[in-house]
């Protein structure tokens, strides 16, 4: 059963109570209006009776008992005296009028005279008139509270459902700021602790998504970093059984190879040498993924740094097809390791030119108080579904046999260690920018 509103209840005991109050007041009125005009009647009764006393003991003395049958025909005539009756002491009725009736109370007042008791005239009055007067004054005065009472009660209940009944239900509607001055103090302090406590909910909500989203980014690290640790594990095992036997296959492939006048069996030399420098190569990103050094803090001037790394691959990259240029917005100093950084930026620098990029400029700024080098290509840009993945071991885009996916996840690392960041901040057709941001780390502007 769905449970009744607080306007239901609030009007039903209102209608109960001023129905009984009604009703009450109407009893009330009823009782006292027939009590007043009983005591009029009665004493108007006994003034009639003591007044016709004091004629009858004249006409007693007299002896002229003509003048009260009609003094007692008179006080019939008049209303609101049912029957009157003087009786000489003697017992002989000397005026009789009207029919005496045994449910009405008879009034009885003695004739004296000279301290004699001569008779006594018997008075009953007629309550019916008064009974009917006293029904007409209560029927419009209970007419009169009934209007009275309505317009009252809709008044009441009008202030109370704009006072209480409106509060709470924009209360309900959860909306507790919403409650107007005009409500009660208590509505109010109501609608001021809702309001603190959704305030509260939404920081706590807040601070779980935060939590979680932490969570999610501290398990993504965990499995990168799980990763990694089992490529440390198959590193080291790769490493102590294929090194020497791919320095011994490259050995004596070279040796063959100055040996060799064949053109044909040259370049399957050449192809052989290739394959084994290759695999090498990646033995030794195992090897760096499992086993990176300490990293080494020092003040460095990046620009400086990266001016030096230019020099250094220039000559691969002009071999490649590829300008490399430095552009430095900003000069300082900060705290970081010039190997890692010199790793990170050969990685960076080698990607981009698989990618096919033409130009590659190394940038040197301030970005919100905070060092920056960033790597800008114009190559081919990162396809969207390995954007969100891009730092995580085994993810590449190179085709099957050409990388390991171990780069950039090496790279982050090595950043991490030494107290920066690397992201990927742009990555388009004809345009992708990585950053590398030395976080809180102070230093001048030029």
């Amino acid at each position: 059963m769905k449970p009744r509103s607080l306007n239901f209840w609030l009007t039903t005991y209102l209608g109960a109570a001023w129905l009984v109050l009604l009703f009450g007041l109407g009893l009330a009125l009823w009782q006292s209006v027939n009590q007043i005009l009983e005591r009029l009647l009665a004493e108007r009764s006994r003034a009639l009776a003591t007044q016709l006393a004091t004629v009858s003991a004249d006409a007693v003395l007299l002896r002229d008992y003509g003048i009260l049958e009609r003094s007692v025909q008179d006080l019939t005539d008049i209303g609101g005296v049912s029957h009157v009756e003087i009786r000489r002491s003697d017992g002989a009725i000397l005026g009789r009028a009207g029919t005496p009736r045994p449910d009405i109370t008879m009034l009885r007042v003695p004739i004296v005279a000279a301290g004699e008791r001569l008779g006594e005239v018997a008075v009953q009055y007629d309550s019916g008139p008064s009974r009917t007067a006293a029904w007409q004054l209560t029927a419009l005065v209970a007419v009169v509270l009934a209007l009275f009472s309505v317009f009252a009660f809709w008044a009441l209940r009008r202030l109370l459902v704009a006072r209480l009944i409106t509060p709470v239900r924009t209360l309900l509607a959860v909306e507790p700021q919403a409650v107007g001055g005009g409500a009660p103090a208590e509505v109010l302090e109501l609608g001021a602790a809702l309001n603190d406590l959704q305030a509260r909910l939404n920081a706590k909500i807040s601070a779980l998504d935060d939590a979680a989203q932490e969570r999610n980014e501290a398990l993504r690290r965990l499995c990168s970093e799980q990763r990694l640790a089992t490529v440390g594990q198959m590193a080291g095992e790769v490493a102590h059984e294929l090194n020497t036997p791919l320095s011994n296959i490259l050995v004596y492939a070279q040796m063959v190879q100055t040996r060799c006048d064949d053109p044909a069996l040259r370049r399957d030399l050449e192809t052989i040498v290739d394959q084994t420098r290759r695999a090498g190569q990646i033995v030794r990103d195992m090897l760096g993924a499992a086993r990176a050094p300490a990293p080494v803090s020092q003040e460095l001037d990046l620009a400086a740094l990266a001016e030096g790394f230019r020099r250094l691959f220039n000559p691969l990259a002009r071999k490649q097809g590829v300008e490399l240029a430095v552009l430095a917005e900003a000069a300082g100093s900060c705290l970081a390791d010039a190997s890692r950084i010199e790793q990170i930026l050969f990685n960076l620098v080698s990607n981009a030119v698989q990618a096919g990029a033409r130009k590659v400029v190394l940038m040197v700024r301030h970005v919100e108080d905070a060092h920056v080098l960033e790597v800008v290509d114009d190559g081919a840009g990162l396809p969207e579904w390995v954007r969100a993945h891009l730092f995580e071991p085994f993810v590449t885009t190179k085709p099957a046999g050409q990388g390991t996916g171990l780069g950039l996840a090496i790279c982050q690392r090595l950043a991490r260690e030494m107290g920066a960041e690397l992201t990927l901040t742009e990555s388009g057709q004809g345009r992708t920018v990585f950053r590398l941001t030395f976080a809180g780390q102070g230093g001048g502007r030029a």
